[in-house]
C-alpha cells in the first residue's frame, strides 16, 4: 500500500487570533478586510516605553500590535487545573489547552480511539509571563535590593526586608505549584493529560515554520498508521510589556533592491487542527 496517497483529512479546527475568538470570526475579518491590529489595553502602559525617536533597545518605537485583550481568558476549574497554578505560570499553555479542547469539539469525533489519538504543538521557547516572573523572583528582585544598598547604605536590614516583602507583593506567584507552568513542552503534554489523548505528544520549534512542520509530523503520524486522529497546531503569544521589546523595537531596514521591511509589531495567536486518516 502507497501510504503516501492516502487520505487524510481535516476534521476540526479552532483558533483565537486578535478580533477573532474562533474560526468563523477569523474567516469573516479576513473576508471583510478587517484591519486587527490596534493599540494595547490600558493596563499595557505603553507611555512608559514608547518612544518612537530613541534608538534605544529598552524603547519601543511603536505600540501597535495584534492584542488578544479579553479573548485570552480561561477558566482553569473547566479543565481539571488549580487554580492556584495560574497566575504565576505561562498564559499560553492555558490558551492552548483552551483551543486543543475546541477543535476537538468541532471534530464531534465522539467515537475516536484517544489512546490512538496524539498533539503536536507548534511552540518556541520565548520569554513570556511565567519566565520573566521567575526572573523578577529569583534575580530582579535581588539585584534592585543590591543596588539599593549601595546607593543609601543608611537604610537597614529590615528597611530592605519591608522593600523586598512589597515587591514581591506586586508580582504573580512563585511557588511549586506553578513550574509545570514554566517549562515548554508541558503545553502538548498538559493538552495530552486533560483531554485524556495518549497517542504522542510534543513540541516543535521551527521559528516561523513551527506549525507547518507541526502539521507534516502529524500527518506523518497518520500515514504511519501509529494514530487514527492527530491534534495540530501552534500557540505563540507574547505576554506584557518587556516581552513584546524585541519585536517592537525592530527597526525596518532597507531590503535586498532597495525594496523596504515591514515593520514588525508584537501579534499573539493560537490555533489547531483535528486531522483523521481513512484507515
Amino acid at each position: 500500500m502507497n501510504v503516501a496517497n492516502e487520505p487524510v483529512a481535516i476534521v476540526g479546527m479552532a483558533c483565537i487570533f486578535p478580533g477573532a475568538p474562533d474560526v468563523d470570526s477569523y474567516w469573516s475579518n479576513i473576508v471583510a478586510g478587517v484591519d486587527a491590529i490596534g493599540e494595547p489595553p490600558a493596563d499595557w502602559h505603553a507611555d512608559r516605553y514608547l518612544d518612537p525617536s530613541s534608538a534605544d533597545n529598552d524603547r519601543v518605537y511603536t505600540s501597535r500590535g495584534g492584542w488578544l485583550g479579553e479573548l485570552a481568558t480561561f477558566d482553569p476549574l473547566s479543565y481539571g487545573v488549580m487554580p492556584s497554578s495560574v497566575d504565576g505560570g505561562e498564559p499560553d499553555q492555558y490558551l492552548a489547552l483552551r483551543v486543543a479542547q475546541a477543535a476537538l469539539e468541532d471534530a464531534d469525533l465522539a467515537g475516536a480511539d484517544r489512546s490512538r489519538t496524539g498533539v503536536i504543538i507548534g511552540h518556541g521557547t520565548y520569554i513570556n509571563r511565567g519566565f520573566g516572573n521567575v526572573m523578577q523572583h529569583g534575580v530582579v528582585i535581588d539585584q534592585t535590593l543590591r543596588i539599593l544598598q549601595q546607593l543609601h547604605p543608611e537604610h537597614d536590614a529590615a528597611w530592605l526586608r519591608g522593600l523586598k516583602e512589597r515587591l514581591i507583593a506586586e508580582l504573580p506567584p512563585f511557588d511549586a505549584g506553578m513550574a509545570p507552568g514554566l517549562v515548554p513542552n508541558v503545553m502538548s503534554g498538559r493538552i495530552a493529560n486533560r483531554l485524556d489523548l495518549m497517542g504522542p505528544n510534543f513540541t516543535v520549534d521551527a521559528a516561523c515554520a513551527s506549525s507547518l512542520v507541526a502539521v507534516d509530523l502529524a500527518m506523518t503520524e497518520l500515514l504511519a498508521g501509529r494514530s487514527d486522529v492527530m491534534l495540530a497546531g501552534e500557540c505563540t503569544p507574547r505576554h506584557r510589556r518587556r516581552s513584546c521589546r524585541s519585536s517592537a523595537s525592530w527597526r525596518p531596514s532597507p531590503g535586498p533592491a532597495g525594496s523596504g521591511r515591514s515593520p514588525r509589531t508584537p501579534t499573539a495567536h493560537c490555533s489547531a487542527k483535528a486531522s483523521a486518516s481513512s484507515s
